[in-house]
């Protein structure tokens, strides 16, 4: 069993190329003990043989500390980054081709016991906790219009918009600054109903909090939400777009999940492509 008869998520993921003809984004997930879990997106720079390669080092390298050492605490899940940052870093000393690769990262530790999340990321892959129609917590952009925002010089409201929304001054591999991750630091308390979403720049960019709000509240199941997400950045993403990549999980009320059968932790699902309206 995967949680405890009280407590249990179900989760799916997509992955998409988006308007370019390589994939650098990477997604991952696993669980120890039976009471905690973790989630895990990268999204790397660097080009074909470059980007990839940082986004799955990062995924690999966080796995294995979280599987050494499966605690429910921020120590935890930033022991995660800076381990995964140190597997980019290593990679690109040895290997010159490598040597201008980077990756964001972000991830969501889950524990089932206790009913609480803590999340973290490094760079602008975004991570959302949806509760009904608002989101009640979220992880930050280390970008540079972030700072902008943050220093009241451009209004958050019209950060997507901006020509140089997508240049970061914190990504692991790239990082002058030696800038610490984003990791809450008190847990965050999950009830029945609530959702996560974890996904790339590729998807956030292109929708509004509330439409991704929204998009959670209104569908039965998560496999309707995320073709319905997929379906939605399709319909917006202009000619070249980015690679976009999601994992949804839901926190379901007992034993049964949203299609009525009885389940542990849903399996994450790679999809390649996005279903065609």
């Amino acid at each position: 069993m995967s949680s405890t008869s009280a407590f249990r998520i179900g989760s799916t993921t997509f992955t998409h190329s988006g308007g370019r003809d390589y994939n650098e984004d990477a997604i991952g997930q696993c669980e120890a003990f039976g009471a905690v879990q973790l989630f895990l997106l990268a999204d790397g720079a660097g080009g074909q043989g470059g980007g990839d390669v940082a986004s799955r080092t990062a995924i690999d390298a966080a796995k294995t500390v979280f599987m050494g050492l499966p605690v429910f605490s921020p120590d935890t899940l930033q022991l995660c980054i800076e381990k995964a940052d140190e597997a980019v870093t290593q990679k690109q000393k040895n290997e010159p081709r490598l040597a201008h690769m980077a990756s964001t990262f972000v991830a969501v530790m889950i524990n089932y016991e206790r009913r609480q999340a803590l999340l973290g990321n490094l760079g602008d892959s975004r991570c959302y906790i949806f509760r009904g129609d608002r989101v009640i917590a979220q992880s930050y952009d280390h970008s540079l219009v972030q700072r902008f925002v943050d220093a009241g010089l451009y209004p958050v409201d019209k950060l997507r918009q901006h020509p140089r929304r997508n240049v970061l001054y914190a990504s692991l591999g790239a990082n002058a600054e030696r800038i610490s991750p984003y990791i809450t630091k008190t847990p965050i308390e999950l009830q029945t109903g609530d959702a996560v979403m974890l996904c790339s720049d590729g998807v956030w960019e292109l929708l509004e909090d509330q439409v991704l709000c929204e998009l959670n509240r209104t569908s039965e199941t998560l496999e309707i939400w995320a073709s319905r997400l997929q379906q939605l950045v399709q319909t917006r993403m202009p000619s070249g777009h980015d690679n976009f990549s999601a994992i949804l999980v839901r926190v379901l009320a007992n034993e049964q999940d949203e299609s009525g059968d009885e389940l542990s932790t849903v399996i994450p699902v790679m999809w390649g492509y996005a279903p065609q309206s």
